[in-house]
């Protein structure tokens, strides 16, 4: 009855779908003694039986017998073949058990012969130091990496291949200073003090995570030899950064002086965590949640990198550190109760080169900061860059000693008016990164405007190349005439005014001179161009044929000396494309050929096609994306 019952027809398929053979079916089991089954299909009058089963037929009784007899012979041979399978089956398993030793056997003689066997134990050892230790023995990146949803050790893995490994990586300390551990692991303890042994008094790097509530994970072991930290990355709750970090840290008897980088995150923290420790060390700082008041400067620290974090607690920090030269900030809020000498006496930050802003980031922070040396600026992520945050960020080009070479746009949404203004501010830019927003605003094409404000003043109105602010309300001249000021700052109607309420327009009094000419090229050093964009081959050439060669002819008629474009890199934001739009990209290519030939340094990333149709393609597009954010 089992094996009858596992050998029923479907019920979810009707008998009527089978296409019934008129030949006898052979199917042969073994070569060897031409072992066979038969079925003789065409003798079973299935057709009949399926005709009778659908009108409702009453049989007689010698009829029944018939068929009672039929279907004895069948379930017999139903039997036969199930008793064949089952047969099959377990000579399957048999064999591929013996086709895994065979396999295992072959893997052993492949590492016998395997050319890594023949290397020399200290060329074997620096491979290793590569793979455990990331690229420069500093790497803390890669010491916990994630194979599926375990946690491993790179170590142990190289050390668990064979002996000779083993005893060659238990012999190298350098190999046992680079790990990492999560604090749900049980093992974590045992696993930190088992790599603290082995490194023995050599550096260690070292990333740590526990966002578990209500056990906590003892660092004591680590923080005994907290001279011996290089770089040291540790992240969870704030009760585990702060019980089980920093406090045993302020009672250790030798002060991590050997400490370079730092990275600490945590839920945000509404207040400072006092941190009287000097850093003689320390190069790099990355707080997120969490800011430290180390209440004495800490000269050696050039790298900052700062967010989730409320404006007065960042400025704390900012005043720690007069010494650091890379500041990236994101998501700084406002406080409830802004200090008013933190925004009448701006802290001046003389070292500071490069600046990275995140949105969101508060106005009061950015009145509250000056950088007169700033070099570099960042703008990334903003969807709605609101008008109080543009004339903050404008405020710090306004010393006339701050001339940055280097601005870059990426996923920004700025207007029209708001970006000339900016670019009208740094007239000694060389380089310019746009990066087009993978959602497109329809009221900000960033990367759409700024190739009109490079092309040429044919592009702007009278009133922009003359360098006056349209305050008006008028449309903006030129062919983008359909995207007029009014409709641009409709949504910033609550901000139009100062924050003393004058309405006063800052554009005006911080410009440089010589903007109103109308004779002027906008950002006329620049050398190198960064797109990330759709194809806009008009504009592109545009902006290539006023910049190439160096004696531009204005719409006026008027020749104007300025720098030659040398280098053109462009790649597509997204990485498949339909058709259409892979063509154009190999239409700019062509006829930017010539350019390159004059000795204009041209890179398209072409990316690749997307053999689906238009309707189908943003859906592969938004799945890359998404397993890209979990990556």
């Amino acid at each position: 009855m089992e094996i009858m019952e596992s050998s029923c027809f479907p019920s979810s398929q009707s008998i009527a779908q089978i296409t019934w053979p008129t030949n006898r079916i052979s199917t042969r089991l073994c070569n060897k003694c031409d072992h066979s089954i038969h079925l003789d299909a065409q003798l079973l009058d299935f057709h009949d039986a399926l005709a009778r089963s659908r009108s409702g037929y009453s049989l007689t009784a010698s009829e029944r017998l018939a068929y009672l007899g039929k279907l004895d012979e069948t379930r017999c041979e139903i039997e036969r073949h199930q008793e064949e399978l089952r047969r099959l089956r377990e000579a399957t398993q048999k064999l591929e058990e013996q086709q895994r030793l065979l396999q295992a056997f072959d893997a052993a003689l492949r590492h016998i012969i395997s050319p890594i066997q023949s290397l020399p134990l200290e060329l074997l050892g620096l491979i290793f130091q590569f793979v455990c230790c990331g690229k420069d023995a500093t790497d803390i990146a890669n010491n916990l990496r994630h194979y599926e949803t375990k946690p491993r050790l790179p170590t142990f893995d190289v050390s668990g291949v064979c002996i000779r490994w083993h005893q060659l990586v238990s012999s190298m300390p350098i190999l046992w200073t680079s790990f990492g551990s999560n604090g749900r692991n049980p093992k974590s303890p045992s696993l930190v003090r088992t790599f603290l042994e082995h490194s023995r008094s050599n550096l260690v790097d070292f990333r740590l995570s526990d966002y578990t509530v209500h056990r906590r994970f003892s660092l004591s072991p680590l923080i005994a030899h907290c001279n011996r930290w290089r770089h040291v990355s540790v992240a969870g709750t704030f009760l585990f950064v702060s019980e089980e970090f920093l406090k045993p840290l302020l009672k250790c008897a030798y002060p991590p002086s050997n400490l370079i980088s730092l990275d600490l995150g945590c839920y945000p923290s509404v207040h400072p965590f006092k941190l009287p420790i000097i850093f003689p060390s320390l190069n790099s700082l990355v707080l997120c949640g969490l800011v430290l008041d180390f209440e004495t400067p800490q000269f050696m620290v050039t790298t900052l990198h700062l967010s989730k974090v409320a404006c007065n607690n960042a400025l704390l920090l900012l005043f720690h550190l007069p010494n650091v030269e890379s500041l990236k900030v994101k998501d700084i809020t406002k406080d409830d109760f802004m200090d008013q000498y933190l925004l009448d006496a701006p802290i001046v930050l003389n070292k500071i080169k490069t600046l990275t802003l995140m949105d969101p980031v508060d106005s009061h922070f950015l009145y509250a900061i000056k950088c007169p040396h700033l070099s570099y600026l960042c703008l990334c992520n903003s969807r709605n860059f609101r008008r109080s945050e543009f004339r903050a960020t404008i405020s710090l080009l306004a010393p006339t000693d701050c001339a940055p070479t280097y601005l870059a746009l990426k996923n920004m949404s700025i207007r029209r008016k708001e970006l000339l203004q900016l670019l009208q501010l740094v007239p000694s830019l060389t380089r310019l990164d746009v990066e087009e927003p993978i959602m497109l605003d329809r009221m900000a094409d960033t990367v759409r405007w700024t190739l009109e404000l490079l092309a040429a003043p044919r592009h702007l109105g009278f009133s922009e190349r003359s360098g006056i602010s349209n305050s008006s309300g008028d449309g903006d001249v030129g062919s983008d005439a359909s995207y007029s000021n009014t409709d641009e700052d409709s949504d910033l109607e609550p901000e139009q005014e100062d924050e003393d309420g004058s309405g006063e327009d800052i554009f005006s009094s911080r410009r440089p001179e010589g903007h109103s000419n109308l004779q002027e090229l906008l950002l006329p050093q620049l050398v190198e161009l960064n797109l990330s964009l759709n194809p806009r081959n008009e504009l592109l050439l545009d902006v290539v044929h006023s910049r190439r060669p160096g004696i531009f002819m204005n719409s006026l008629g008027c020749s104007t000396d300025c720098t030659w474009l040398r280098t053109l890199r462009i790649r597509c934001p997204d990485p498949y494309v339909p058709s259409h739009v892979f063509e154009q990209y190999e239409g700019l290519q062509k006829s930017l050929a010539p350019f390159k030939e004059g000795g204009l340094d041209v890179e398209i990333k072409i990316p690749l096609v997307c053999n689906v149709r238009d309707a189908q393609w943003k859906e592969v597009l938004l799945t890359y994306f998404t397993a890209e954010c979990k990556h």
